[in-house]
C-alpha cells in the first residue's frame, strides 16, 4: 500500500486513515483481529513506532480495541443501554437478540456495611448477599457487576442464584418481588489493572461506572448494584416517556 512521503501529513496519519478506510469498506469486520504490528510494518514498509502511533490513534477514537494477550481488534458496534429501563442483564441480552451468558466470580454472605445498609434500608451488619459477576456478549465480557441483596428480605437467595438464570426472574417467582423503577448514578473512571483484566481492555481505558438502586412497587429498595463497562462499547440512552 502506497504512502506519500512528500505530503505534509505524517505517515502515521496516512496509515490511520487507510486502516479506517479498510474497516469502513469491510476489509476488516467488527470484532475481527487486524494484522499484528510486525505484519503492518511489512504491509506499509514503515517502522513499528509509526504503526504503533497509528493504532493508538484508532484506539483513542474507538475504532480499534486492544485485548490483552490476544491482539488488536476492530471495535464492536456499540450496544445501546436504556438508562430508564428496569430490565436486568438477561432481559437486556434478549432485547439484543442474544442468549445471556454470565459467570459468577464470587457469591458471599457478608455483614452490611454502613453504605450498603443505608442504600438498602437495613441495619448495619445484617446479612447481605454480595454477588460478583461478569456478563458476556459474543463471548467477550461487556459488564462487570457487584450486586448486593438483603438476605433479611430475600432469605436463602444465595442458594437459588445460578449462572445464566435471570436474578429478576428468581425474585419474581420465588419472592413475589417485581422491580419497577431504579435510580442510577453514572461517572467515568479509568480501568485499573484489575478491571482491565476482567473486561479485557487496556489499563486506563474509559469505563462507565453505574451505581444502581432498584425498587419494587412499594418503592422499597431491592438491590444495590455497581457495574462497569467500556465507554466505547456501550451507548447510554434516555428515551422520552410517551
Amino acid at each position: 500500500m502506497k504512502l506519500n512521503p512528500s505530503t505534509p501529513q505524517p505517515l502515521y496519519m496516512q496509515i490511520r486513515q487507510m486502516l479506517k478506510n479498510d474497516i469502513q469498506n469491510g476489509t476488516y469486520q467488527p470484532e475481527e483481529q487486524i494484522p499484528t504490528e510486525a505484519e503492518l510494518c511489512e504491509i506499509y514498509n514503515v517502522s513499528r513506532i509509526t504503526i504503533r502511533k497509528a493504532i493508538e490513534e484508532l484506539v483513542k477514537d474507538g475504532t480499534l480495541t486492544r485485548i490483552p494477550r490476544r491482539g488488536t481488534f476492530v471495535a464492536t458496534n456499540k450496544f445501546q443501554n436504556e438508562l430508564l429501563s428496569v430490565s436486568g442483564f438477561s432481559e437486556f441480552s434478549h432485547q439484543l437478540g442474544m442468549i445471556p451468558n454470565s459467570r459468577i466470580l464470587r457469591s458471599d454472605v457478608i455483614p452490611a456495611t454502613k453504605e450498603v445498609a443505608e442504600r438498602l434500608k437495613v441495619e448495619e451488619g445484617s446479612p447481605i448477599l454480595e454477588l460478583e459477576r461478569l456478563m458476556y456478549v459474543n463471548d467477550r465480557p461487556l459488564f462487570y457487576d457487584i450486586a448486593h441483596y438483603s438476605l433479611i428480605h430475600f432469605p436463602n437467595l444465595e442458594k437459588k442464584i445460578a449462572g445464566d438464570e435471570s436474578t429478576y426472574k428468581i425474585l419474581h417467582e420465588e419472592y413475589g418481588t417485581e422491580i419497577v423503577s431504579n435510580d442510577k448514578i453514572i461517572d467515568v473512571i479509568g480501568a485499573t489493572p484489575e478491571y482491565a483484566k476482567l473486561l479485557e481492555c487496556d489499563i486506563g481505558a474509559n469505563l462507565f461506572r453505574i451505581l444502581k438502586i432498584a425498587f419494587d412497587s412499594n418503592d422499597e429498595p431491592v438491590h444495590l448494584s455497581t457495574f462497569m463497562c467500556e465507554t466505547n462499547r456501550v451507548t447510554l440512552t434516555v428515551h422520552r416517556a410517551k
